[in-house]
């Protein structure tokens, strides 16, 4: 361990920070791959290793959201520094002990692939019948017509929603992820947030009364010691399910096929051999890396990287840094859909490792099949594409524009 400590200063919400994130992340991993960012009070951990065995010990490096804990410490959650104020705990990924574990028992078999592989009919006919309504027109914009209304009907679909609030709560956590929180559409999607939670409310009093095979009426009647969920955790539990459903697929997927665009070659012997999604996806996962941080707090002392961290320190992880870390990938700037291995950190790692990753590699497959095979020529208005803004937590694109040779319907049956 160093004698001093290691400190930096910059503001990771600032747009020219975010712009360079990438140059950012491996200056700081070269010098310093754990940090004290002295402009905000936290530590920056940014190579693989580090990150790593931040992410296992999560009874170290907690999730914890509390600002007033009977110990004296300010848990600061996952949501980054500051948190946004009136953001609502974020269920499983905050969730500790017994209530992180009934919470994953009672998800995951809605998640595992088994309940995946059930429903990839029905996501493929999301896929087809979307894919329907512009084909004939030989354009398309691939985020709002496609990219973002699939995962967002499957999760409206899983929960037991209404399927047709797609749009509403596609707009909302979109809005939400795609600015940083001083933008006036960020503050347009966040004041939306009372009234949806009231609508979700409704909606959790209405399976309590008449439950079902849903999601949500497993979540309604779990007991977690001896007590069933009040409708603040329900709330939490489903902004999380909610939220990881709508947006993490939807950049994972429309950051490929910008990608794609740029890269003619990658694009054919992907039309060519589509088994290769699977390598691909593995691939696109690291390399977009679109859940870019996440945050914890330390419970107690201990050495990581070199540096002294102190109980009660909040910690910020850069899955993004991680992932780029020449340490554990060879040529990590570069898209190779034949690294073996690659031990991206996509989907984090330890006890609260993402819960949704079978669903989302389903959802990248289906959606990049249907495009590779129904529209192989797409073209990207690079010019009129936008991309996430001032958001260090999460990435993705805003929208973008596409043009295609017209094709036929295939007569796909309406999803919803």
């Amino acid at each position: 361990m160093t004698n001093s400590r290691a400190e930096t200063d910059f503001d990771h919400q600032s747009l020219e920070w975010l712009a360079r994130r990438h140059e950012h992340n491996a200056d700081l991993r070269r010098d310093h791959p754990v940090v004290w960012n002295r402009r905000y009070g936290y530590w920056f951990v940014s190579g693989h290793a580090e990150v790593a065995a931040v992410a296992r010990d999560s009874e170290t490096f907690t999730p914890r959201y509390d600002e007033a804990a009977p110990d004296g410490l300010e848990y600061i959650g996952i949501m980054g520094i500051p948190r946004v104020p009136g953001m609502p705990p974020v269920g499983i990924a905050e969730a500790e002990g017994n209530r992180h574990a009934a919470l994953r028992r009672a998800i995951n078999p809605y998640m595992l692939p088994p309940a995946v592989a059930k429903d990839r009919p029905y996501l493929e006919q999301a896929a087809a019948w979307f894919l329907d309504q512009r084909i004939a027109d030989g354009r398309m914009d691939l985020v709002l017509d496609f990219t973002n209304p699939v995962p967002a009907l499957w999760t409206m679909r899983l929960l037991g929603m209404a399927p047709e609030a797609w749009e509403q709560y596609g707009a909302y956590f979109h809005g939400t992820a795609a600015y940083g929180q001083d933008m006036a559409e960020f503050q347009a999607a966040i004041s939306q947030t009372p009234a949806m939670m009231a609508e979700v409310v409704e909606l959790i009093e209405q399976r309590r009364r008449h439950p079902g095979d849903d999601l949500l009426s497993a979540l309604v009647l779990l007991e977690v010691d001896g007590r069933r969920l009040g409708d603040d955790d329900l709330i939490a539990v489903l902004w999380n399910l909610i939220g990881g459903g709508l947006d993490t697929t939807t950049s994972l997927t429309s950051l490929a096929l910008y990608h794609l665009a740029e890269h003619p070659d990658l694009r054919r012997r992907l039309v060519e051999d589509p088994s290769l999604l699977l390598a691909a996806c593995e691939e696109y996962l690291r390399w977009t890396s679109v859940n870019e941080t996440l945050t914890r707090t330390c419970t107690r002392d201990i050495e990581l990287g070199g540096q002294l961290i102190r109980r009660g320190d909040f910690v910020m992880m850069s899955w993004l840094g991680a992932n780029f870390d020449p340490a554990s990938f060879d040529h990590p700037d570069e898209v190779d859909i034949d690294r073996s291995p690659n031990p991206h950190l996509a989907f984090g790692v330890g006890a609260h490792r993402c819960i949704g990753l079978h669903v989302a590699r389903a959802l990248f497959d289906v959606m990049m099949r249907e495009v590779l095979r129904r529209i192989p020529d797409y073209d990207v208005d690079r010019a009129a594409t936008q991309f996430y803004q001032g958001n260090p937590e999460l990435y993705g694109v805003v929208t973008m524009p596409a043009t295609f040779t017209p094709g036929e319907p295939v007569g796909a049956e309406r999803p919803f």
